[in-house]
């Protein structure tokens, strides 16, 4: 197996624009993979599980992750700079389950990524206007572009146990840590124990849309460039989720501006 690679993630160099419009076009007219029908959702099933994997680093597709290769031109490992306004027009795979319903453990793209939307590490500019953490350790972040829409961005814990991706736990590390040296805090529980956030914890896991469980928000309303990967969840009354759920997912790094 091979060791992933150990350069931070500001070393990514931006792609040049013309590998940009390919890899944004190619986003645009993306289609599913051929994909088993979706299973029915297990209502009550364990936390930490909704592609996990994906969301963490571990998955089948991760090697392919920034590296840019579309239509099997190999563009070069970088950044693809964007907006919160053109990720709202990416389309969400059509295999994939309804925004909202929840993916199952057994779901094709619990370990697949749909590609290149999934597979490209997206570079925006935008205000996050509030913040909070969710029981399954995640920082969960309201992403506002010029426009005023919004999307989510998300920094799962940087602990090993969350995270078994030590080159992503690295980045993800570093998000994390310009959030808490910009708040001057980490963000602490707001209705539920700490207690409760097992490794990893309390997350959804329903096929039925669901009032999100952390409602309270830290008020931040501050403009950053965030780096982070393409990512299609599910919606369930999150804050500031995009229509389509998609989400930067994990952020690897955040520069206040």
């Amino acid at each position: 197996m091979s060791t992933p690679s150990t350069r931070p993630p500001h070393a990514l160099r931006e792609l040049d624009p013309e590998s940009v419009k390919k890899v944004k076009a190619a986003a645009v007219a993306a289609q599913a993979k051929a994909a088993p029908p979706e299973p029915a959702a297990a209502p009550g099933e364990h936390p930490g599980v909704e592609r996990w994997p994906v969301k963490t680093g571990t998955d089948a597709d991760w090697k392919s992750v920034g590296q840019n290769t579309v239509k099997g031109e190999a563009l070069g490992e970088g950044v693809v700079p964007t907006t919160v306004e053109e990720m709202l027009t990416l389309p969400r795979a059509s295999n994939m389950p309804p925004v909202d319903q929840s993916f199952t453990k057994n779901s094709f793209y619990q370990n697949q990524r749909f590609a290149p939307t999934e597979t490209t590490i997206w570079k925006l500019t935008a205000t996050i206007t509030e913040a909070k953490l969710e029981q399954d350790g995640d920082y969960h972040l309201v992403l506002k572009g010029a426009s005023g829409k919004t999307m989510i961005g998300e920094i799962p814990n940087p602990d090993p146990a969350y995270v078994k991706n030590p080159d992503w736990l690295a980045k993800i590390k570093t998000a994390r840590d310009a959030m808490d040296a910009q708040l001057g805090h980490p963000l602490a529980p707001v209705d539920f124990k700490p207690e409760e956030m097992g490794v990893p914890t309390k997350e959804r896991f329903e096929s039925k849309p669901m009032k999100d469980e952390t409602a309270a928000m830290t008020r931040i309303g501050l403009k950053a460039t965030i780096i982070g990967v393409g990512f299609f969840d599910s919606s369930h009354g999150q804050t500031g989720v995009a229509p389509s759920a998609i989400e930067l997912h994990p952020i690897f790094s955040i520069e206040f501006l």
